[in-house]
C-alpha cells in the first residue's frame, strides 16, 4: 500500500475497515478524520509529508504555548514536557533540555510560531513510505 496514492487522507489508513468498504469503488463509509489534501484535491508523497509536518508543528507549538502570547519559551516548553503522560511517561528533564536547545539553536530562550515551527522541522522528520501489509 503506498500512502498518498489515491487517498484524500493519511487518518483513513489507520481506521478500521469494516467488510463494505472498498477503496476502489468508493463504496463504505468511513468515519470522518482529519484530512490532509495537496493543491487541488490531489496529494504528492511530498505534500502529504509536508502537510502532516506542518500540523505537527501547529499542534506541538500550540501545546506549548501555553499562556497563549504567540511564543514559546524554554521554561514553558519545559513545564509541559515534564508534564507526566498519560501512560505514566515522564521524560527526562536532561533530555528535554537537550531537545530545547536543538530547538532554540540562537539560545534567545524565547520562540516564534515561526522559529518553534522551524526548530521542530530540523528535529521531527516526516515522510511517507509504504507498507508491506495493511494496517490492522
Amino acid at each position: 500500500m503506498r500512502i498518498g496514492s489515491g487517498s484524500d487522507s493519511v487518518y483513513q489508513l489507520f481506521l478500521p475497515r469494516t467488510k463494505n468498504d472498498n477503496l476502489a469503488d468508493g463504496g463504505g463509509q468511513r468515519p470522518s478524520g482529519p484530512s490532509i489534501r495537496g493543491v487541488g484535491g490531489s496529494a504528492s508523497d511530498n505534500s502529504i509529508a509536508a502537510a502532516l509536518q506542518a500540523k505537527l508543528a501547529q499542534s506541538a507549538f500550540d501545546r506549548n504555548d501555553s499562556n497563549g502570547d504567540g511564543f514559546v519559551d524554554k521554561q514553558e516548553y519545559i513545564d509541559n514536557s515534564l508534564k507526566p503522560r498519560s501512560d505514566g511517561y515522564v521524560p527526562d528533564q536532561a533530555d528535554v533540555e537537550r531537545r530545547w536547545s536543538e530547538f532554540d539553536k540562537e539560545g534567545k530562550g524565547r520562540l516564534s510560531k515561526e522559529e518553534f515551527k522551524e526548530g521542530f522541522s530540523s528535529v521531527v522528520s516526516v515522510s511517507v513510505g509504504h507498507f508491506s501489509k495493511p494496517i490492522r
